[in-house]
């Protein structure tokens, strides 16, 4: 049938127009049976996020190849995120964006009840606690859009290296933890073409001189808020020194919700102080681990005007590789930063959307490529919750195949046919939210996340049974 591949393995077809279709239709595998059943995997987990391998399946057969597919030696990570990676740069290339920002950060996955999965260690929790530590570098375009993963490492502790903090400053950054920075920085760079300027962002804890040593040695460019308060070459202290510069200006920009401290979304005043300066690298860096023992860096002080009252306000320190001259050069940054949130977003769609700390498996290793499945499918998510916010009036063809759009219109407004024509991504995310409970009252502001993946699953089940009652 035109427009279909065939599973030979449990004689489903495969929709060659489906996202995962193409994304992984070159899978690096020497295996065309392995790349249909990983195809199908992939179109099976991302139509019932939330749920076990087991309960996505449509039967014993189905979970058995499953399973059988991670536990294939032929289907590495590495594997997998190359074919995504390269999808994610086309991506990069086609939104016309000449700067796109790397996110970076690390999120810690609990498998404490996950007695009998072998090769878990310890993630920095308790010295009980077993799980995986997870560092990914996220694409965003300067707009905020998640576009896909650029790099993911998944890893653990060695619980004898607890409570050695002095020893591991005497060692090079290559034999410590805080080396996923610069790691994923040079991954993250692979094969991004000379037109497109990577921006590596990240929050306190990329705030590690080896890390900018390392951008500006390799003529990369990073932009991360800072906590080391450092000795500049004026031998002054960095703070200080920047906030005797005379304010710039002020700017309003919108602050994301924090998840972690329950703070609303809100509109904050902040005035800018900027300044270029020297730092000098830390006096218990030995010479021969770092390339420069001084760097010169463009620093942003943002300081909230006029908090809410019992809030606390918001005061950064920026630090990036690139030159700010103006106002609207800091802000461009400061913006730039904002957009860090959305890493903290696919964290949340990977935890709570898709379960990930849920998921069981007999090993580790197993468990990981299972990660990194899901990561794509978060990445996904994300992408089209705030491509609905920014892109309003693109069609939602984007993200919905026919069907899909034309189901999930038919549902949203209770009508026997569908247009001929696409809704638009902002329309089609809004049918979604509301199959997934989101009310749409004057003050509940733009769907989220949440009830995105929540709609994606209730059109899922629609879709799966409308499939079973046609002829």
């Amino acid at each position: 049938m035109a427009g279909e591949a065939y599973d030979v393995i449990n004689e489903k077809r495969i929709d060659v127009n489906h996202w995962a279709y193409d994304e992984f239709k070159n899978l690096g595998i020497n295996c065309g049976r392995t790349i249909k059943r990983f195809i199908r995997t992939m179109i099976t987990l991302s139509q019932n996020i939330g749920e076990s391998i087991a309960a996505a399946s449509d039967d014993k057969a189905e979970a058995k190849a499953m399973y059988r597919l991670f536990e294939n030696k032929k289907v590495t990570e590495e594997v997998v995120l190359h074919a995504h990676r390269t999808a994610t740069i086309q991506k990069m290339k086609e939104s016309g964006e000449s700067i796109i920002l790397s996110v970076q950060d690390t999120t810690m996955l609990n498998y404490a009840t996950h007695k009998k999965t072998k090769g878990l260690g310890d993630f920095g929790a308790g010295s009980d606690d077993k799980g995986l530590i997870v560092h990914s570098a996220l694409a965003v375009t300067p707009k905020g859009i998640a576009l896909g993963l650029l790099d993911q490492h998944i890893w653990t502790r060695d619980p004898d290296e607890r409570g050695k903090r002095t020893e591991k400053r005497q060692k090079p950054i290559e034999e410590k933890e805080s080396y996923k920075w610069l790691r994923s920085m040079d991954q993250s760079q692979t094969g991004v073409s000379k037109d497109i300027r990577l921006v590596h962002v990240g929050d306190r804890e990329a705030d590690v001189y080896e890390f900018f040593d390392h951008a500006i040695t390799n003529q990369q460019d990073v932009l991360v808020r800072i906590v080391q308060n450092r000795i500049t070459s004026e031998a002054c202290k960095l703070f200080d020194q920047i906030k005797q510069e005379p304010p710039a200006g002020q700017i309003v920009a919108h602050i994301p919700r924090d998840t972690r401290r329950n703070l609303p979304a809100r509109e904050a005043t902040l005035e800018i102080r900027y300044s270029r300066l020297n730092i000098q690298a830390p006096r218990n860096t030995p010479k021969k681990f770092i390339g420069n023992r001084t760097l010169t860096l463009s620093f942003i002080h943002v300081q909230e005007v006029k908090p809410p009252e019992g809030m606390e306000p918001i005061e950064w320190y920026l630090a990036t590789s690139l030159d700010v001259a103006s106002l609207d050069e800091a802000a461009e940054k400061i913006t730039w930063y904002i957009h860090r949130w959305k890493i903290e977003r696919f964290h949340y769609i990977l935890k709570s959307g898709c379960e990930i700390e849920k998921l069981q498996n007999r090993t580790a290793e197993r468990l990981q490529k299972l990660i990194l499945v899901y990561s794509i499918i978060s990445a996904r998510i994300l992408g089209m919750t705030y491509m609905a916010r920014q892109y309003s009036e693109e069609p939602c063809t984007m993200f919905f195949e026919e069907e899909e759009w034309k189901v999930l219109y038919c549902i949203a407004n209770r009508i026997p046919t569908a247009p001929d024509t696409a809704p638009t991504i902002k329309e089609a995310v809004s049918y979604l939210a509301k199959l997934g409970g989101f009310l749409g009252r004057k003050g509940d502001g733009e769907p989220g996340a949440k009830v995105i993946w929540k709609g994606l699953n209730e059109l899922n089940i629609v879709l799966k049974y409308r499939n079973y009652l046609s002829p």
